[in-house]
C-alpha cells in the first residue's frame, strides 16, 4: 500500500512542448498532519496496550472445534490504544491540503502524453511510500507551426512574381528565421524540406525536418 496517486492536467504552449520547460503545479491531496507530525495523537501522548487483545492485535474466538483468529476491532490490529487523538486530523494522521511540486518537462513532448513523477502524490496515513503524481499534458496549437511527430510544417505565401521568377523569402523555424530559395515556376502546393529543422527526438540526437508549403497570392 501507499499514498494516493494524483492526476493533474497542465497546459503547455507549442514552444514549451518543443523546447522543454519547468512548471510549478499545485493540487489538493493528503498531507502529513503538521500538528501531530503524522502520528495521529497529540505530541507527548504514549499509546497504551490494548486491553481487549492484550497487545497481540488479534481477537481469538472458539466455535465448536474451530478457533477463529481475526483482527482486533478495538485497536485495528495495532495492539495499541490511544486515549486521545490529534484535534487537527482526528487521528487520521493526514489532512487534505494544497501540495506544490516543480515538474521538469523534457523537450519534444506532445499533447495527451502523461508524465509520471514518482513519490510526489499524496501522503500515506500509515507512513508508507507516498503516491505518484501523473501530469497529463495538453499542448496549445501554434498560429505558425504545425506538428507531425518530430516534423514541423509551415506555410509561406509567394507573390505571383516570386512564383514565376523565383527568388528568396524568409521562413520562420523553431530557432529563428532562415532564408529559403524559391525556384522559378513554383506552383501552389509545392514544398521544400529544411533538413533537421524539426523537433529533436527524445532519447535521440537526431532532429525531424521542417516542410515549407508554398501558396501563391493572386491579386483580385
Amino acid at each position: 500500500m501507499g499514498g494516493e496517486d494524483v492526476k493533474v492536467p497542465i497546459e503547455l504552449s507549442f514552444m514549451e512542448a518543443v523546447q522543454g520547460c519547468s512548471k510549478t503545479i499545485t493540487f489538493q491531496t493528503d498531507l502529513p498532519c503538521t500538528a501531530c507530525g503524522g502520528s495521529g495523537v497529540p505530541p507527548g501522548t504514549k499509546p497504551e496496550t490494548c486491553r481487549r487483545c492484550k497487545g497481540s492485535g488479534v481477537s481469538i474466538s472458539q466455535t465448536g472445534p474451530f478457533t477463529l483468529q481475526t483482527t482486533c476491532p478495538a485497536c485495528k490490529g495495532t495492539g495499541k490504544i490511544v486515549s486521545s487523538f490529534c484535534k487537527s486530523c482526528k487521528g487520521n494522521r493526514v489532512l487534505r491540503g494544497p501540495k506544490t511540486v516543480k515538474v521538469d518537462i523534457m523537450p519534444g513532448v506532445d499533447t495527451d502524453e502523461t508524465l509520471k513523477v514518482y513519490g510526489s502524490g499524496g501522503a500515506d496515513p500509515e507512513g508508507n511510500r507516498p503516491g505518484d503524481l501523473y501530469v497529463v499534458l495538453k499542448v496549445r496549437e501554434d498560429p505558425v507551426f504545425r506538428r507531425e511527430g518530430s516534423d514541423i510544417h509551415v506555410d509561406a505565401v509567394l507573390s505571383i512574381t516570386q512564383a514565376i521568377l523565383g527568388g528568396t523569402i524568409q521562413v520562420p523555424t523553431l530557432t529563428g528565421d532562415v532564408v529559403v530559395k524559391v525556384r522559378a515556376g513554383t506552383q501552389p502546393g509545392q514544398k521544400v524540406v529544411l533538413k533537421k529543422k524539426g523537433i529533436k527526438g527524445r532519447n535521440s540526437f537526431s532532429f525531424g525536418d521542417q516542410f515549407v508549403h508554398f501558396n501563391v497570392s493572386i491579386p483580385t
